[in-house]
């Protein structure tokens, strides 16, 4: 055995003996926050889109708020 990797498992070990095993913990979860939009609000906006050209990067846009906003709800329920 190379007398480098054996100083290594010792110093490991030491360090084990004076400080314990290191503790694994699952990392905290922190849910986005989705800002709560009013009736007249989303009204409007629906209003909007309806009232614009059609546009696919829009449309993927809107697409994606739609998915973060349900992955933020998810994460708040399963917490």
């Amino acid at each position: 055995m190379n007398p480098l990797c054996l100083g290594l498992e010792v110093v490991l070990l030491g360090a084990r003996l004076c400080f314990g095993e290191p503790i694994l913990r699952a990392p905290d979860v922190v849910c986005p926050v989705i800002v709560a939009r009013s009736i007249a609000w989303q009204r409007q906006l629906r209003a909007e889109r309806l009232a614009a050209s059609r546009s696919p990067r829009t449309d993927e846009a809107l697409a994606d708020w739609l998915s973060l906003r349900d992955q933020a709800r998810a994460c708040r329920n399963n917490r």
